[in-house]
């Protein structure tokens, strides 16, 4: 993969609703317009509004397919705790059940209010099952492969897309602001943004790769997390204080391509009529930050 040589696509999915025509846009590898076309500023800027972050995090220790996805909990752990993030949750390996998922969901999006932001990121294996409504064209939902009382990832276990999408609707006003990044496979279109019931608000994913890909796991986390973290350092030194994050997508595929060469495609996805342009990064460190792979050396 490589910005200047890989296919570069941007789709936009046409849906239509008795309201009129309106389009979902999805980004594969692609820069995007990285201007400031938001109307809100950042809650660390204006002192309006709060960031509300909760973290998923699942190594699969008791299983034959182990990941090191805890390390990328703690480092968006570190991130948050950089830039003032009080309302913080994060749930590591057996925590991480889908019961308790949805009650963490639920519990994070009630305490948010206008001009705040929801930010849930999520680290572990993800998967395809079979479609069970008919609204996925290739006929499989994605899903978050949380684990059962035993550690195990069962087909019970796992979190559909749909699903995921309706607690985070149920628990928010349309006023949220809501940034899903999701770092395992198939995870494309797992926040299911192009459905009409997302319309009118702000809502937008990145994802570590294509539904139909894998996302790596370098051994000390995942490749799109740790190229989205190098991103953010490196706009902070920078002096940038505030950006989209359309923005922050391109830097992060920058990264990618420049550190990792890795051959999965970083996605972006919007809810219906809206762009990457017009939403505000809510993580931007308000204290020196360097990314653990800096830190390295």
């Amino acid at each position: 993969k490589g910005l200047a040589g890989a296919v570069m696509n941007e789709v936009v999915q046409q849906q239509s609703s008795m309201s009129g025509r309106r389009s979902s846009v999805k980004i594969t590898n692609r820069c995007v317009d990285a201007s400031s076309n938001y109307s809100r500023a950042a809650p660390a800027v204006s002192g309006q509004g709060e960031v509300h972050m909760l973290i998923f995090a699942i190594d699969y220790k008791r299983t034959s397919s182990p990941l090191t996805c805890s390390m990328d909990g703690r480092n968006m752990e570190a991130l948050a705790q950089a830039c003032g993030v009080t309302d913080l949750v994060a749930m590591y390996d057996d925590e991480c059940q889908k019961d308790a998922a949805f009650q963490a969901i639920a519990d994070v999006g009630s305490r948010c209010t206008d001009d705040d932001y929801f930010v849930i990121y999520y680290s572990g294996h993800g998967t395809s099952m079979q479609d069970q409504d008919g609204d996925e064209a290739d006929g499989k939902d994605e899903a978050y492969c949380f684990v059962d009382a035993n550690g195990q990832v069962t087909a019970s276990s796992c979190m559909r897309d749909d699903d995921f999408a309706a607690a985070v609707i149920a628990a928010t006003s349309q006023s949220v602001r809501i940034v899903i990044l999701s770092d395992c496979c198939h995870s494309g279109t797992i926040a299911d943004l192009r459905k009409e019931n997302w319309a009118g608000r702000e809502a937008i994913s990145i994802s570590g790769c294509l539904d139909s890909q894998t996302s790596g796991d370098m051994g000390r986390g995942g490749i799109f997390t740790h190229s989205m973290l190098l991103a953010i350092a490196e706009m902070q030194g920078e002096g940038q204080g505030q950006y989209s994050v359309g923005k922050l997508y391109n830097r992060t595929l920058r990264k990618d391509d420049e550190v990792f060469s890795s051959q999965q495609d970083i996605c972006m996805m919007c809810a219906p009529d809206f762009k990457p342009n017009q939403i505000v990064w809510p993580l931007v460190p308000m204290q020196e930050y360097s990314s653990p792979l800096d830190r390295r050396g």
